[in-house]
Parts: C-alpha cells; structure tokens; sequence
C-alpha cells in the first residue's frame, strides 16, 4: 500500500481581523481607505504628458537620487497612476512589463517609502491581504512642480491653483506636506 505525503500548506500572515464590537478604525480611516483614487479632473499627470514629458520627468527622477531600477518602477507605477488614477500593481506584472525582478521592485517600493514619496494602504478581500495600494500623490506634486520650474505650461485651474500654493518654498517644505489630491482641501501641513 502506497501512502502520499502531504506538502506544507503555504503560509500566510495572519489577519488583522479582530472579533470586537468597538470598531477598529474610525470613520476617517475607513473613509480614506475606501475612496482612494484621484478623479480624472484632479490628475496633474496625463497619460500624453508623461510621455511627451518624459525626458524631464527623468531628470527630476534623477534629481531625487532614484537608481535606473527605481525610475523604471516609477515610470511604471506612474503609467497606472496617469491612466487610472488608483495604483494597485502586482510584483509578476511589473516583471513581465519591465523584465526585471520582483526583489527590485520590492526594493524601490521600500526606498521611495522612505523618501516619503510614496505611501502604502494594505488592501484586503475576505480577510485575506491582496495587493496593496500605492498613494502618489506627494511624488506626483514634486514632478509636477519640476516641470513647472522648467517651462512645461500647464492649462486647469487646479493645478495652477496647487503650483501657487507651493511656489516659494516648495523644496523646503515638501516633507512635512501632507498631500491628497482628491480631498477638498489637498495640501495640508
């Protein structure tokens, strides 16, 4: 008699879940994490504008201090952004798309989250964790704000609005901004 034997079940993280009654996020949080998205009308970046402006934006880019592997997880992170508006991407399609590897994704996700530049919200479905989201809203307003600086005209009122907002001390200031382009009031200190 043959006997199989069982492989190890994959492990998981466990869940946040917690079984309480008290609510374990208040109303703002919950709010925050579900109407996550810039709409079309608050999109400082255009899908036309990203490539027409490429080469600037990689000088900015480069200006930042970002690696040849953290520009193309930005480009591309900035691609779903720009068409979009919400940024949830998967490791295996940005290897695919970028022929790159996971580990160096992870690796520029992790360095532009310590610039700042970048923030993570953790996405879940049936208690379990999917892919996590990915807030350009601060990165977005330095490119923008380099492209200013450098001639690029830009046309709405809301992102003229936000370049006036920021146009005397913008590179000082700019780690201690609070940036939300879909709120009512998008920057705060």
């Amino acid at each position: 008699m043959v006997t199989e034997t069982r492989k190890p079940m994959a492990h998981r993280k466990p869940s946040p879940y917690t079984r309480s009654k008290e609510p374990s996020l208040d109303n703002n949080t919950l709010l925050d994490r579900l109407t996550y998205g810039v709409p079309s009308a608050r999109r400082m970046l255009s899908p036309s504008l990203l490539v027409k402006k490429h080469d600037y934006i990689r000088s900015c880019l480069l200006s930042l201090g970002l690696t040849r592997a953290d520009r193309d997880t930005v480009f591309f992170l900035l691609r779903l952004y720009a068409y979009y508006g919400k940024v949830y991407p998967k490791a295996p399609n940005y290897t695919e798309d970028c022929y790159t590897s996971k580990r160096s994704f992870w690796r520029a996700i992790a360095k532009l989250e310590d610039a700042g530049l970048v923030d993570r919200i953790h996405r879940y479905l049936n208690h379990l964790q999917i892919s996590n989201a990915y807030r350009l809203d601060k990165l977005v307003l330095c490119i923008v704000h380099y492209l200013a600086e450098h001639g690029c005209p830009f046309l709405d009122s809301f992102t003229q609005n936000i370049i006036r907002q920021t146009a005397n001390s913008f590179w000082g200031v700019v780690k201690t901004l609070r940036v939300r382009l879909r709120d009512p009031i998008p920057l705060s200190a």
